[in-house]
């Protein structure tokens, strides 16, 4: 993979794809967000994920930012915005030891552009949370 948006300098960010999976969005009995992956040959994963350095034996230290989101595995081209970007079932997730500024959140503000040859994933994703606050807005990567 490559990834060419900046990375918050404190941390390490990944991507992978997840391929034969399908997000299931689900809300729980309190209203929040959250999803389980399912087998499903139609479908694909992008997750991109930054995880903060934490500092040994420091607790509650721990902050991780992730988007996920979903494409058809015949998808050769994307664009999208806005609330759009839910036909993706696109997730913004944060966690951290943050109280009321935690978990996931649907995607709905932003662009998605996306192309896929030879099996390579390139993609750019600009988009906004505006419940909690992020790290990172814009992701730029190809992924295989």
């Amino acid at each position: 993979f490559s990834i060419e948006s900046v990375c918050p300098q404190d941390g390490v960010c990944t991507i992978e794809v997840l391929t034969n999976k399908s997000l299931l969005v689900k809300t729980d009995d309190f209203g929040s967000t959250y999803f389980q992956m399912t087998d499903n040959e139609e479908t694909s994963v992008i997750h991109y994920q930054y995880n903060r350095a934490v500092e040994e034996g420091l607790q509650d230290g721990q902050h991780r930012e992730e988007v996920l989101f979903e494409i058809n595995n015949t998808t050769t081209e994307l664009k999208l915005s806005n609330n759009d970007l839910q036909s993706t079932k696109m997730l913004f997730g944060r966690h951290c030891f943050c109280k009321g500024q935690a978990g996931y959140f649907n995607v709905e503000n932003g662009s998605l552009i996306l192309q896929k040859k030879n099996d390579v994933i390139t993609f750019e994703l600009d988009f906004k949370i505006y419940k909690v606050p992020q790290l990172f807005e814009k992701v730029k990567a190809s992924v295989k």
